[in-house]
């Protein structure tokens, strides 16, 4: 016997479809079929719940932002920076395989997003993501001990070396480009907080 999920069960459960079946296969090459297919339910209920295809754009940035600032929340709270920023650094290396075959689902995302005023919000949002990413990684650094215009500069430095690093990674089919990107930002993060 099947479990009758609620409206809101599967308008997340459609949304999370949405964002693996836009990672896997870009903005432009996601159908609606697809979404529904991934998700197990009928292709009505995307259409129901997500009118228009900018709509499963913006849900599945929704649902992005949704396990990731809650994350960073998570670890903020936990031990000395230095520990935080292990974790961090842990996270990333566990996220590795899954960047390695497919890219980041954020930035794929982004870079597919049509450049029109229907896609302003989901813009927004992508870039809150990657805005909230930023700006944990400065404020560990300050709370490391680095002045705070140092650290927000390393911390957009810091992401934009691992998203480089994925891109390459992807690109070239080669885990270790990746894996070596993440023990240098390691080390360079340690050293900030060691005051090197």
């Amino acid at each position: 016997m099947s479990v009758k999920l609620s409206s809101e069960e599967k308008r997340k459960k459609l949304a999370r479809a949405a964002m693996n079946v836009i990672w896997r296969d870009g903005y432009h090459g996601a159908t609606i079929q697809a979404v529904a297919k991934e998700a197990g339910l009928p292709a009505g209920g995307v259409f129901y719940r997500f009118p228009k295809k900018h709509d499963l754009a913006r849900a599945a940035l929704e649902t992005m932002e949704a396990e990731f600032t809650p994350l960073l929340g998570s670890i903020a709270t936990k031990g000395t920076v230095d520990e935080r920023l292990s974790i961090f650094f842990d996270y990333l290396d566990a996220m590795t395989p899954r960047r390695v075959s497919h890219g980041c689902p954020l930035a794929r995302l982004m870079l597919d997003l049509p450049d029109d005023p229907d896609f302003a919000e989901a813009r927004k949002i992508g870039q809150a993501v990657f805005n909230s990413l930023m700006d944990w990684v400065s404020d560990q650094l300050a709370k490391g001990g680095l002045d705070a215009k140092r650290a927000a500069i390393e911390g957009r430095r810091i992401v934009a070396r691992w998203q480089g690093a994925i891109v390459l990674a992807h690109s070239m089919n080669d885990r270790s480009i990746l894996d070596d990107e993440i023990s240098d930002l390691r080390e360079t993060a340690s050293a900030f907080v060691a005051g090197n």
